[in-house]
């Protein structure tokens, strides 16, 4: 027998939660000039709404947070200057009860998207390093400054990469009945 001591900090649950958009999860993305949130930097994020994607592909996540928290200013700092934000996120894959990828840490320090106060994050998860079969992907999302997080799950399948096209022949010649 015998005892164990360790502190435990318990989040404040009375704060307001992470604001977070849906989760986008696509396998294409394509130049677009349109004007629509699911366009990043001139590339339109295509959904892949089966969340079934080949070894040969990559799996693309895009989504908002709302509202980060300001970091406090410190005293010296002069009049009118804007508080940062500190939001960090990773995407982890999960195959039975082994991690097996996790992207590296994203850290926003400001706001990026305009006309609201909003950060856009994108995460690339190459996925020729992983076997097929079915994965558990948990994204970590984490408002350092405000102490509030959200850590939401989804399925995702990942096949073997699709079988290369064989080259066209041309038709042998017929034989001539003389």
């Amino acid at each position: 027998m015998g005892s164990f001591e360790a502190d435990i900090t318990l989040p404040d649950m009375k704060k307001t939660p992470l604001k977070m958009s849906s989760i986008v999860l696509a396998s294409l993305r394509q130049p677009s000039k349109q004007n629509t949130p699911l366009v990043r930097e001139g590339e339109e994020y295509v959904p892949n709404i089966s969340h079934v994607f080949r070894q040969d592909q990559h799996l693309y996540l895009l989504y908002e947070v709302y509202d980060p928290t300001r970091a406090k200013l410190a005293e010296n700092q002069p009049k009118g200057t804007k508080a940062g934000i500190n939001l960090l996120s990773s995407l982890e894959l999960i195959q039975g009860s082994v991690k097996v990828y996790e992207t590296p840490l994203v850290q926003a320090k400001a706001t990026n998207v305009d006309g609201r106060n909003a950060v856009s994050i994108e995460l690339d998860v190459p996925l020729t390093g992983l076997k097929p079969g079915p994965y558990v992907c948990q994204l970590n999302v984490v408002d350092d400054a405000g102490g509030s997080f959200a850590f939401p799950r989804f399925a995702v399948l990942v096949r073997e990469a699709a079988l290369p096209v064989p080259a066209a022949t041309p038709a042998a010649a017929a034989p001539s009945s003389e």
